[in-house]
């Protein structure tokens, strides 16, 4: 993989925990399918298929072909792994999670309108609670750097500033560093070379230096979706969704490096950890509206948007160095708390539907959704500059993505055997290698009684990105990553009971 591909990739270090960087912006903009087992089964297949609560989260205008009022509610269980293979290691990661992905009502209103005639036949009302984003992850790598180090990140942060801006403070080592760049220099993870230049404690280009890297993701994002939808002479159908998206993410970063055991000088590093904390709350409103066009029994056809959201965000931070000298001097020290507030607007949504009924054999059903991912955009409550630089990202690392959903069910009495593929396509302009793009193959069971129902599904996950932990100035140091491998497998069981 190219050096220049790989800085548009991933996960770059920030010069500050709470400086946000396009890979967050992504994160909570690329959300993916998710509710009940029936339309998790299909792929999430459902914008035109209709009679599913999960239409809330994609063209709410199918809501309006319940003809009887129900309840549902589902339990997922899901098992992330994660291959990392880094400076010729590789390392396995798994997490199990339960999760709720969906608890929906539905209220149906008859109208008096009578068959053979003209009119609105049914209102529809829902609430929906749908997982659209699972952050649990695991990542973690390690092996034997001969060329750079995390050391030099800090040098080159330093570089530029005098000598006594560096020196920590009594207040830093009693209430914490708001310095990152100080609290690295009082941890000797690197000194002066000269005026306003400084260069690494201990240099891998002389001797070897292992690295270790752990990062440990929780969280996950749900729709509380609250819809309207009619349906006028069977024919047409049109809905709209206020929609709250709620965040919660939590990311534990530990980067390690162990010094080679051939250097003694009593001042060099022997090792050190540097940690990272983060935990992202907030959630925002956003609108969705549909419509569905039926011109005969056994087809239809869908097109919905979602506006832009507004995510209000705010982030709660920390970090640490915990260091070692080959004299056994220690240094133990912490940063102050920090938090920051923000906003991130989300692009647009479009999908396009269509469905093919199979009588009462089944049906095979279509998605196509559209989001241009460079529309992202970041700021903050005091109009500042500080996100400029990871809005010029936004810009120019990402495009317009197409994804797609196709499923199908087919019916035996009683007993509805499903079916479904859906692919996300990579946000990036200059993807390689289908970076940050992920695919599911999906299935699943369903027993439909005249007064409920149940559902199961299988859905398999997979994809490949790229994770650089620190990244350079120094263009002639090469770029050191981990290719990630990611898979992830969920059951999901759904009731559905008709009142």
């Amino acid at each position: 993989m190219k050096h220049a591909i790989l800085i548009s990739l991933l996960g770059l270090f920030c010069t500050n925990l709470n400086a946000q960087n396009d890979i967050d912006a992504i994160r909570y903009s690329n959300r993916k399918f998710g509710s009940t087992a029936k339309s998790m089964a299909i792929g999430g297949a459902v914008g035109s298929l209709g009679a599913d609560v999960s239409c809330a989260s994609v063209n709410p205008a199918g809501l309006a072909q319940y003809q009887t009022s129900e309840f549902s509610f589902s339990l997922g269980f899901n098992l992330n792994n994660n291959n990392s293979t880094f400076l010729n290691n590789t390392s396995k990661d798994n997490v199990f999670k339960v999760n709720i992905p969906n608890v929906g009502l539905v209220f149906v209103n008859n109208t008096n309108v009578k068959k053979g005639e003209t009119g609105w036949r049914n209102t529809t009302f829902s609430f929906n609670i749908a997982r659209v984003a699972d952050f649990n992850r695991v990542i973690s790598f390690q092996g034997v750097n001969t060329q750079t180090s995390m050391m030099d990140y800090f040098a080159e942060s330093a570089d530029g500033r005098a000598l006594n801006s560096l020196y920590g403070t009594v207040d830093d080592f009693a209430n914490g560093f708001a310095d990152k760049s100080s609290m690295a220099y009082e941890a000797y993870l690197f000194d002066s070379v000269s005026d306003f230049k400084y260069a690494a404690n201990s240099s891998p280009v002389f001797h070897d230096i292992k690295q270790a890297v752990k990062i440990e993701q929780s969280g996950g994002m749900n729709e509380f979706n609250f819809s309207f939808a009619s349906n006028y002479n069977d024919v047409i159908y049109l809905g709209a969704t206020l929609n709250y998206t709620s965040v919660n993410f939590t990311e534990h970063k530990t980067h390690s490096e162990a010094n080679d055991d051939r250097i003694t000088s009593p001042y060099s590093m022997n090792n050190f950890t540097y940690s990272e904390n983060l935990t992202t709350k907030g959630g925002g409103v956003t609108g969705r509206f549909g419509i569905v066009v039926r011109p005969c029994d056994y087809f239809r056809f869908g097109a919905s948007i979602a506006t832009p959201m507004m995510l209000n965000l705010h982030d709660e931070y920390n970090y640490s160095i915990n260091s070692k000298l080959k004299n056994n001097a220690k240094f133990d020290l912490r940063s102050k708390q920090g938090i920051y507030d923000y906003s991130l607007v989300t692009p647009f949504r479009y999908t396009f539907s269509a469905t093919s009924i199979l009588g009462k054999y089944g049906f095979i059903s279509a998605d196509i959704e559209n989001a241009n991912f460079s529309s992202m955009h970041y700021s903050d409550k005091n109009s500042s500059n500080a996100l400029d630089p990871a809005n010029s990202d936004i810009k120019q690392k990402y495009t317009n993505a197409i994804n797609y959903h196709v499923g199908a069910e087919l019916v035996r009495d009683i007993w509805r055997l499903r079916g479904g593929f859906a692919s996300y396509a990579s946000p990036l302009l200059n993807a390689q290698n289908e970076n940050m793009k992920s695919n599911f193959i999906t299935w699943g069971l369903g027993l439909k009684k005249t007064c409920c129902s149940f559902d199961f599904a299988f859905v398999h996950n997979y994809g490949n990105d790229v994770y650089v932990p620190y990244s350079l100035k120094d263009t002639s140091k090469p770029e050191i990553y981990s290719e990630n491998k990611f898979k992830a497998n969920s059951i999901i069981l759904s009731f559905t009971t008709k009142f």
